[in-house]
């Protein structure tokens, strides 16, 4: 069994001198800092002014009862610890009330956990939200508000989004997700490892590899095992599979936007040759079951050498349909300069995925903290500067194109070398907590584990569509009604990644 016990980090050189922080051990690539609980906000201003992207804020109860906050910062995610004791409830300085990338993390923990940030003002509930409730903020002749869902027509999850508008110019848009509480996070408790990573699998059902990698890789973090490297392999090959899926079925759904209907049929197509390759590999659709902690369960059920020649011609037929989207200007006209982020706001944000790479933030979990087989895996991370919906289907085709390498790398790899596909979890019960995460088709996904006598404790998951959604309200105020599909497939989210 490999080990990777957790160590003393000695503390790097880019922290702020003043910080005020202790350091504390952690397992390797997370650097965990102790503060007080009014110490907190000032510790997050100052990492902020060094250059973090803010992740997520939490309680938590391993090793001890603490507010958590999660940020990443030169390769490590920092993980800002400050113990609260028995205090109820928890009183910090809010970071939410300066850091827009923190408002909906911190405003949720108010409302299911209690805390209180001093300098909060939350005027306007996020979590349960009315759907009948009409929050106007733009007055005119013929203006009107839209509430658009949270039940609408083709969507099965649910969120609404109220519109502000004239009829043809859109000063403002609300997103309201949060209107279904699933308590996935609390299903967790109490499961064993093996049995809480089908659970870790449902969470965001179009991203379940990514999912299953980021617990799984919580939970061997946190019992200090590392899984073979023939289980990394097959891990990176299912996750890219998801990538390429999920990345079709968004270049489709924009192809339907403008009644594109051969092209929205060749590309799912495309998509559902992925979807096949994945069933035949794992006997899921989905590529459910086969991971779990210490590795995977068996060899994907397909051969290697027909795994390859069926990527061969995907990505022949991709190259061919991709030319024809791409020359068809009424497809490219449509999403030149819709739904447009500057990189400033899209930093504020600490936005992840394709959404932040299409405005020049080189953000990629694969390649700030590798994991897995990616720490042996060249990547190109692909990005674009425009900032617009079709700078994000650039980047989702670059990636389509980055994955297909991958897989290829991976496949070469799994052909030379035989190994172990997993490796026993511990017999002694042993506790311990870390951050699993993962590069989701959406973005960066990190998923904080407790484990207790061998058991699940505690889970949080730090979604990217959580994250993303905020900046939902930004895209549109120089574009038109007629623009909502567009921009909203171009950002690839789901609403399950917030309604956990």
């Amino acid at each position: 069994m490999t080990s990777t016990a957790q160590e003393p980090i000695e503390r790097p050189d880019y922290l702020p001198e003043h910080l005020g922080a202790a350091s504390e051990p952690a397992p390797p690539g997370e650097l965990r800092l102790r503060v007080a609980p009014l110490a907190f906000e000032r510790a997050a201003r100052m990492l902020k002014g060094a250059g973090a992207r803010f992740v997520s804020i939490f309680l938590a109860d391993t090793p001890e009862p603490a507010l958590v906050g999660a940020f990443a910062l030169r390769g490590e995610l920092l993980v800002l610890r400050a113990p609260t004791g028995d205090a109820d409830p928890v009183v910090y300085g809010s970071i939410g009330a300066w850091w827009p990338a923190a408002r909906w993390a911190e405003q949720e923990l108010v409302e299911r956990n209690g805390v209180r940030p001093v300098g909060a003002c939350y005027a306007r509930r996020l979590t349960a939200p009315d759907a009948d409730l009409l929050d106007r903020r733009v007055a005119g002749l013929d203006v009107f508000a839209l509430p658009y869902g949270p039940v609408r027509s083709g969507v099965f999850e649910a969120i609404q989004f109220q519109i502000e508008t004239g009829g043809e110019d859109v000063p403002r848009i609300q997103t309201r997700p949060f209107f279904k509480h699933r308590g996935m996070e609390r299903r967790f408790a109490g499961l064993g490892s093996e049995r809480a990573a089908y659970v870790a699998e449902r969470v965001a059902g179009i991203a379940s590899a990514a999912y299953a990698i980021a617990f799984c890789e919580g939970v061997e973090r946190a019992l200090g095992i590392m899984p073979p490297a023939r289980a990394q392999r097959w891990r990176a090959v299912y996750a890219e599979l998801e990538r390429i899926a999920c990345h079709l079925d968004v270049i489709a759904k924009q192809a339907e936007a403008t009644a594109l209907h051969v092209g929205q049929a060749r590309f799912q197509i495309l998509k559902e040759r992925v979807m096949g390759l994945r069933m035949r590999l794992t006997g899921s659709r989905f590529g459910r079951g086969m991971i779990v902690p210490g590795g995977v369960r068996a060899e994907g059920a397909m051969g290697l050498g027909e795994l390859s020649r069926e990527l061969d011609g995907l990505e022949r037929d991709l190259r061919r349909d991709r030319h024809l989207f791409l020359d068809t200007a009424s497809m490219t006209d449509r999403l030149i300069g819709s739904g447009r982020l500057h990189r400033g706001l899209v930093e504020d944000y600490s936005a992840v995925g394709p959404l932040a790479r299409g405005s020049g933030s080189s953000t990629d979990a694969r390649h700030e903290r590798p994991y897995g087989d990616y720490r042996r895996l060249g990547l190109n991370v692909v990005t674009r500067r425009e900032g617009d919906a079709m700078a994000r289907v650039h980047v989702r085709f670059g990636e389509i194109s980055e994955s297909l390498r991958l897989l290829r790398q991976t496949i070469d790899h799994l052909r030379r070398r035989d190994g172990e596909l997993s490796v026993g979890l511990p017999s002694d019960r042993r506790s311990g907590s870390a951050f699993g995460w993962a590069e989701a088709p959406q973005g960066e996904l990190a998923i904080w584990v407790e484990m207790r006598a061998g058991l699940v404790h505690r889970v949080h998951v730090a979604s990217p569509s959580l994250r993303n959604w905020a900046l939902f309200d930004h895209a549109f105020p120089k574009d038109v009604l007629t623009d909502f599909a567009f921009i909203e497939h171009s950002f690839g989210l789901t609403p399950a990644g917030a309604d956990r």
